[in-house]
């Protein structure tokens, strides 16, 4: 499901004077971030591919002050069609800062953030990602971009916007056969979730079609509920009541909670696994729990070898 690729950047500056209107804001509270906008080179992907790295955002935010980041709204460029992409979202240290957005007939999104800091005198890397339709057109052209510094939303503070320049080399293609998907259910939980330890807070069946054997990698959880953070904690990934599949995680991190499978867990064309999400229950009765695979990509998976 997941499209394994490696990315050399290769890219010239191109700085883009600030708005009057930001210039002024900065000019306030002293406050500016750079942000270094990366395209990746030409790459041809799958139909169905998914995680597919379109925008590498470098944000320094100058010495001043700590930047909160409210928005950045992308906009898909390239001669194909903005149907061809299912969902856009963010990602940063592997944990995925928002829900996927769908793209506007004109190629736009907007990536709205929760939480997402760039400490004074620091930067923090973002990447643009997009999950890509099983029925995307046949060498469709693909590339995004942040066109303003108004499309950056971060308060107050000044923004200088610096960018690569894009060449046809740099677009992303779609081409060749459709790759195999995982179906997602959630069985009935055999026992209610009290507080306590090594709780069952969630059972998953995750079902192959036909088309490929896969690896699974890591599974992120969103809890759809009230319980963040240290509510639940020590959560891992079991299959049966004794076989762990991941390691630990400490706590939420917000209402997420990303498991790495090692080693990964094959599943086979045609094949169903029952797995149950382990956690230390910490919450108080107001809190509630609904863990799901919020969306496709949640699965990092890429297509088995036969053996």
């Amino acid at each position: 499901m997941v499209e394994s690729m490696l990315f050399a950047y290769f890219f010239h500056q191109v700085t883009l004077p600030s708005s009057q209107v930001q210039m002024e804001k900065a000019a306030k509270n002293g406050a500016q971030i750079t942000v270094e906008l990366q395209q990746g080179p030409v790459q041809s992907l799958q139909q169905g591919a998914q995680r597919v790295p379109m925008l590498t955002l470098n944000i320094t935010a100058s010495c001043e002050e700590d930047i909160q980041l409210q928005s950045i709204r992308v906009r898909r460029r390239g001669l194909g069609s903005s149907s061809d992409i299912l969902s856009v979202y963010a990602m940063s240290d592997g944990q995925r800062l928002n829900r996927g957005r769908q793209l506007s007939r004109t190629g736009y999104a907007q990536l709205q953030f929760r939480n997402v800091q760039i400490p004074a005198c620091d930067t923090k890397t973002i990447l643009v990602l997009a999950d890509f339709s099983p029925n995307a057109a046949v060498a469709g052209e693909h590339w995004m971009t942040v066109e303003h510094e108004s499309d950056i939303d971060i308060g107050d503070a000044g923004i200088s916007l610096v960018r690569s320049s894009i060449t046809p080399s740099r677009h992303q293609t779609t081409g060749g056969r459709t790759r195999g998907s995982i179906t997602v259910e959630y069985p009935s939980l055999l026992r209610t979730v009290r507080y306590g330890s090594n709780r069952t807070v969630v059972r998953v069946r995750l079902e192959a079609d036909g088309l490929d054997d896969h690896l699974i990698g890591a599974i992120t959880f969103t809890n759809d509920g009230s319980a963040r953070d240290t509510d639940l904690q020590n959560l891992y990934l079991r299959a049966g009541r004794t076989r762990r599949l991941s390691k630990s995680a400490r706590q939420l991190n917000g209402d997420t909670v990303r498991l790495v499978l090692d080693p990964p867990l094959r599943l086979e064309k045609n094949q169903k696994r029952l797995l149950e999400l382990q956690a230390d229950v910490r919450a108080s009765r107001s809190k509630t729990l609904r863990l799901i695979i919020e969306q496709p990509s949640d699965i990092e998976a890429e297509p088995a070898r036969a053996r």
